[in-house]
């Protein structure tokens, strides 16, 4: 009797064994022959369940804007404004061991992707994180946590670079590893536009900005 293969177990398999080999041997030393030496098959398996090995980063970093957006939405359930902020860059920003390794994984992946990227891809799925935050501003603004007079507009384009410089750094292991230094190049960024009330949340951005 032929044996059944469970396609879709396969495929998270190997997603597991590229993130293995990614955070063992980086990008250069992560492709087929190395993804299938560590599931212990020949790296033609591979090609029976994904066309090649930027399908499998793709793959990788697809499961990681899913487990940040779970993350974000479980954070922000009760919380808006600047408090959802703070957590929706504490879940983007390489903050922990789970945001360091989707960090590596995703910019892996950005390496691999070309002008002509399918926006639907997670190259372009980033944006989801752009809309969440723009939201937070807004509220933020409404709830008078930043002033009236913040420019929503080019200080999201600022926290894009910042979500995705940190993120580079980190994989690139050209900086210490210091969680405050990371948060705190969120925070003076968005410091200025501080409001006069005082909230938890304005709280803890003056911390992570000390």
């Amino acid at each position: 009797m032929p044996k059944i293969v469970d396609h879709d177990q396969r495929r998270r398999d190997i997603v597991d064994a590229y993130l293995r080999v990614l955070a063992r041997a980086g990008v250069a030393g992560t492709h087929g022959r190395s993804v299938a030496a560590d599931l212990g098959v020949v790296p033609g398996t591979l090609w029976h369940y994904f066309d090649s090995i930027e399908e499998i980063a793709e793959a990788a970093a697809q499961r990681g804007i899913d487990r940040t957006l779970e993350r974000i939405a479980a954070r922000t359930a009760d919380a808006r404004g600047l408090a959802a902020l703070l957590a929706i860059a504490d879940e983007i920003l390489p903050t922990s061991a789970v945001t360091r390794e989707e960090a590596r994984v995703v910019v892996a992946f950005w390496g691999q992707v070309h002008a002509g990227s399918d926006p639907r891809s997670a190259f372009g799925r980033p944006r989801e994180f752009t809309e969440l935050t723009r939201t937070a501003l807004a509220e933020a603004v409404a709830d008078g946590d930043l002033v009236p007079a913040t420019p929503i507009e080019p200080l999201l384009r600022l926290l894009d670079s910042v979500y995705a410089g940190e993120q580079v750094i980190w994989a690139a292991e050209s900086a210490e590893d210091d969680v405050d230094e990371v948060r705190a190049t969120f925070a003076i960024v968005v410091l200025p536009w501080l409001g006069d009330a005082e909230s938890p949340a304005g709280r803890t951005l003056r911390e992570w900005a000390d």
